[in-house]
């Protein structure tokens, strides 16, 4: 018996050494494996959203980093649970070293200088670990390759003098060879910079190596990025078919500073981008406040659907906001929590609120992070997902907001359900159902108390006078909360 039990043993090894590229095809029949229904995609129903493990899902979320594969252990674990419990199932993560303690990709020596040619296998271990941990609780991870802001500067945004790209600090690159961001980044591709792109390629080549095994990544070329629709051309098209060799398809994204551009950008290279990261118009600086934030949504949804391909989703992987609006590039706390409702009555098909300051004393707070206030806002937009069929529904303009403090806002499945958004304030809905309908039941959702009222039995009521249909009347439904905080109201069609 232990001589046949040691007999397979040897056999097994020496299987495993006379074909050393079994350990890759099983790599590979793995990632096969994913690539199948399970894997976030665009949901085959309605391509405006996403489908997980396949059903569709709203991607919501937040945290207070915008690296977390940076953390390891419990101090990662404890963020995605806390964000998991609130309702979120989504994280932004950009592979970002430029906060202190962050661990570089390239390996440091004895002498104080980093080898280019070897990894620290510290760095892809943390991703791995990342990884892992957001697939075990469903949480989807929208990674971004490039971010800038690395190199850029240093203090706030961008360490170069220590960084190991830096030459200076490396043993492989001659001094010159890069002198700053736009040198490694941009100017790898416009200078033909054969030494710098080497090793970028390399670097995403592993990157892509370890993510394709798993199903819960969307991928964007750069964060903000400026560097031109050749980089972002050449890195998109570049990362998928690094992925086809994993027998994987991703999908993938930029983000510029404008959100228009990011739109057209997309739509004009519908074959190696999936869908579009609108996050600039969720601040500020570059992006409106109040009713306009949303209408923008709509008026990139229209163009979209005009498109040949039609329908992709549109993320918001960045919320902006925080406090009472000290950095006003941001905004307040109050418009990033409107602007987070906002995108879901846009039918944008995600959001996500963006990290607070990196550090105490560093840059302003852009955003709320994993706040208490952030947790409330998952947990309300849960329980209304729970009871609305978001994803049989649109955006609705067919409704007047009455009132001087507020913009109401509207998604419907025309004759069947209706839901109204109000941020809070004093405001009165007159809705159009559009087909003509008598009688519904309403329920409202405290958003601060996270509480659903009773339903309510309610008759349309005619628009003019005695109902006649001469003169072309409709039947209004006519909507307001019981007092000036924020509820979302239900609407269902009974008869």
């Amino acid at each position: 018996m232990r001589k046949t039990i040691f007999t397979l043993i040897v056999t097994g090894v020496m299987l495993f050494f006379a074909f050393p590229g079994q350990a890759e095809n099983s790599q590979k029949a793995n990632s096969a494996a994913i690539n199948n229904d399970s894997s976030i995609r665009p949901y085959r129903k309605n391509t405006w959203y996403w489908e997980y493990k396949g059903e569709p899902i709203m991607l919501i979320g937040a945290s207070d980093r915008d690296n977390l594969w940076q953390w390891t252990g419990k101090v990662l674990t404890d963020q995605l649970d806390r964000m998991k419990a609130a309702g979120g199932n989504y994280v932004r993560n950009t592979m970002s070293d430029r906060n202190e303690g962050d661990t570089y990709a390239a390996k440091l020596l004895p002498t104080g200088k980093y080898d280019l040619t070897q990894w620290n296998e510290e760095y892809w271990d943390k991703l791995r670990f990342f990884l892992e941990e957001t697939q075990k609780r469903d949480i989807i991870a929208q990674i971004t390759l490039w971010d800038w802001f690395d190199l850029s500067g240093d203090e706030v945004y961008g360490r170069f003098k220590l960084h190991p790209l830096n030459p200076e600090n490396n043993i492989n690159w001659e001094p010159g060879t890069i002198t700053n961001a736009w040198d490694y980044y941009g100017g790898s591709l416009s200078k033909n910079n054969q030494t710098v792109l080497d090793y970028q390629r390399r670097f995403v080549d592993k990157l892509i190596s370890i993510t394709a095994q798993y199903g819960n990544v969307l991928y964007n070329i750069g964060n903000e990025s400026g560097l031109g629709p050749e980089w972002d051309n050449y890195w998109a098209t570049y990362i998928k078919e690094a992925a086809k060799k994993q027998e994987r398809e991703i999908y993938v994204t930029t983000m510029l500073f404008a959100p228009e551009r990011t739109v057209r950008r997309v739509m004009k290279h519908r074959d190696i981008y999936s869908f579009a990261d609108v996050s600039q118009n969720n601040q500020d600086a570059l992006g409106p406040v109040g009713k306009k934030h949303w209408e923008n949504l709509l008026f990139w949804r229209k163009m979209i659907a005009l498109s040949d391909e039609g329908p992709m989703p549109v993320n918001n992987e960045k919320v902006y906001g925080q406090g009472v609006g000290n950095n006003t590039a941001a905004g307040t706390e109050k418009e990033a929590v409107e602007r987070f409702w906002r995108n879901v009555f846009g039918g944008a098909a995600s959001s996500r609120f963006h990290r607070p300051a990196m550090r105490d004393g560093g840059a302003w707070g852009w955003g709320i992070g994993l706040s208490e206030r952030a947790e409330q806002t998952l947990r309300a937009v849960s329980m209304f997902l729970a009871e609305f069929d978001l994803f049989n529904a649109e955006p609705y303009e067919a409704f007047s907001t009455v009132g001087n403090s507020v913009d109401s806002y509207c998604m419907a499945n025309i004759g069947n359900e209706y839901a109204i958004y109000f941020p809070g304030g004093r405001a009165t809905v007159h809705l159009d159902p559009w087909i003509e309908i008598k009688k519904v039941s309403v329920k409202w959702l405290d958003i601060a108390s996270l509480t659903w009222s009773e339903e309510q039995i309610m008759e349309a009521k005619w628009d003019n006078f005695d109902g006649t249909d001469w003169w072309g009347p409709q039947r209004i439904l006519t909507l307001a909360p019981k007092d000036h905080r924020s509820y979302v109201a239900i609407v269902k069609v009974i008869d």
